[in-house]
C-alpha cells in the first residue's frame, strides 16, 4: 500500500501590510548593501594603488578588506540562488516564506561589518 505523506501548513499567513513592510525592508537592506558594497570596492582600488607605491603599507588592511568583500559578495549570491529558486552545485533549497526577514537582517549585518572597517581606513587615511 501507498502512504500518502500529508504535508501540515501553519495557521498562520502574513497579511498584504505584513509582506510589504518584509519587501520593503529586504529592498532597503539591498539598496543600503549595495552602496556600502561599491564604497568597499572603492577603498580596496585605492588601497591597491597605495600597495603598489609603497609595497609594504596597508597589506593587512588591503588583506581584511578582499576578504569581506569575497565573503559579501558569496552571501549575495547566495541569497539571489536562494530568492530565484534554483539550485547551485551545493543542495540548495529554495526560498520559504520567512526568509526574506532573514535575508534583509543579514544584509544589515554585512552593512554594519562593512561599515566598521571603511570607518577604519577612513581613519587611517586621514592620519
Amino acid at each position: 500500500m501507498k502512504q500518502e505523506k500529508s504535508v501540515v501548513l501553519s495557521g498562520y499567513e502574513a497579511s498584504a501590510e505584513e509582506v510589504q513592510s518584509l519587501i520593503m525592508q529586504w529592498a532597503k537592506a539591498t539598496e543600503a548593501f549595495h552602496y556600502r558594497y561599491v564604497k568597499l570596492d572603492k577603498a580596496i582600488n585605492t588601497l591597491q594603488k597605495a600597495v603598489r607605491q609603497q609595497p609594504k603599507a596597508n597589506r593587512a588592511q588591503l588583506r581584511r578588506l578582499m576578504e569581506l568583500r569575497q565573503h559579501t559578495t558569496d552571501v549575495l549570491m547566495t541569497l539571489l540562488l536562494d530568492m530565484s529558486g534554483q539550485k547551485s552545485e551545493r543542495a540548495a533549497q529554495p526560498s520559504k516564506p520567512g526568509q526574506l526577514h532573514s535575508h534583509a537582517c543579514l544584509l544589515d549585518e554585512l552593512n554594519r561589518k562593512i561599515d566598521a572597517e571603511l570607518i577604519t581606513v577612513m581613519s587611517v587615511a586621514q592620519a
